[in-house]
């Protein structure tokens, strides 16, 4: 697969960190730029254009007023390091993409550092594919010291904003990440997995 544009990167890691899988035009994308990022996107069957429900960021806006979504598809995911964890909902609708305006988009849930596993929605997910990216993140964060951003992205060779919003995919499958701030320089560590919690 050819190596994707930073632009494309926000979209896919934007979207994956949303509940619903949405994607939000970039601050600053004009209608044009949008339009070829988001065919680029449907192309390589990253993503997908669904019928806007309540509460989506609306990627376009037909001639008779009917409001679409581009969802993040599982090898959208996969494109950026991180496991598919949620449903791949609505059928894909067709017509090729172009933006007029973007939806309010829906309140997020805090990104804390350490969220109860209780309450994770995706703790019985399974292990990441050995050898992965992801794999790799989770052996650094697994360390006694743990990692920061850097040493991640430097590891992986992802962007910053893709990194962090692989922390959020952990957190939401389950693995409980403690962050301490040391000498002006945050690390992440994992204090529990999925299967740990489980065994609790």
């Amino acid at each position: 697969m050819a190596k994707l544009t930073d632009t494309q990167l926000i979209v896919l890691s934007k979207a994956a960190q949303r509940d619903d899988g949405a994607a939000v035009v970039p601050k600053g994308l004009g209608n044009a730029p949008a339009a070829k990022v988001a065919a680029s996107l449907i192309n390589r069957k990253l993503m997908r254009v669904v019928r806007a429900k309540d509460g989506m960021p609306v990627w376009r806006t037909d001639e008779d007023g009917r409001e679409f979504s581009l969802l993040i598809l599982r090898t959208g995911r996969e494109a950026i390091g991180i496991e598919n964890t949620e449903a791949e909902a609505s059928p894909v609708a067709s017509g090729p993409v172009s933006t007029k305006r973007q939806a309010a988009s829906t309140k997020q849930k805090p990104d804390s550092a350490k969220a109860s596993s209780a309450s994770a929605p995706f703790a019985s997910s399974v292990p990441p594919r050995a050898g992965s990216k992801q794999a790799q993140v989770i052996a650094m964060l697994l360390r006694k010291q743990g990692a920061t951003i850097d040493e991640l992205v430097e590891a992986t060779q992802w962007l910053a904003h893709t990194t962090r919003a692989a922390l959020t995919g952990l957190r939401k499958r389950g693995y409980i990440l403690d962050r301490q701030r040391q000498d002006g320089v945050t690390r992440y560590r994992i204090t529990e997995t999925p299967s740990q919690a489980k065994a609790a």
